[in-house]
């Protein structure tokens, strides 16, 4: 054998090592393709009388998402009547991404009082909302793409006060004749 490997100073060799005795190529930072999408680098073989040969070599990067999904949805939801059902839908999540967005519901505020559907972003609302128990309800959803990429969005539900009390009679004071 007695073969040694060099690269050669030309192109982007100073974005290489390469391990002299097995030719090993590794690429010394992690490539961006929006800042480089492609590289060249020549590696020089030498064998122990000192004739040489060269290759070129590119290496091409791929372009993958990289950005985090960007919500579309509403922060604020309209107000929802105490006393209105549970297991009612209450909010929509929405984002957009390159690749497909799956959401979850952030173990935060009253994440506990929801349920939220990961494919199409529907928040359900579990119990029935009480204005004198709990007047508002915060929660976070969160957006993540198929690379792991994610977005959080926190959202408020205020819950609307109506005449819930049964009407209590008055009586006058009696009089007696």
């Amino acid at each position: 054998s007695g073969v040694t490997f060099d690269l050669k100073e030309v192109d982007d060799y100073a974005s290489f090592t390469i391990d002299p005795s097995t030719g090993l190529v590794t690429l010394t930072e992690d490539p961006d393709f929006e800042g480089q999408s492609s590289y060249s680098f020549t590696v020089v073989a030498t064998d122990a009388l000192g004739n040489s040969s060269e290759q070129t070599v590119t290496l091409s990067i791929t372009d993958v998402d990289d950005t985090a999904p960007v919500f579309t949805s509403e922060l604020t939801l309209v107000s929802i009547a105490e006393n209105s059902g549970a297991d009612q839908t209450i909010y929509t999540a929405s984002a957009t991404d390159a690749s497909a967005v799956t959401y979850t519901l952030k173990e935060v505020d009253d994440f506990n009082s929801f349920t939220i559907d990961p494919s199409t972003g529907v928040v359900t609302l579990a119990g029935d909302p009480d204005y004198e128990s709990k007047s508002s309800y915060t929660f976070t959803v969160i957006a993540t793409d198929a690379l792991e990429n994610s977005s959080e969005q926190a959202v408020t539900l205020s819950i609307t006060d109506v005449d819930d009390t049964a009407p209590v009679f008055s009586f006058g004071p009696t009089t007696t004749a």
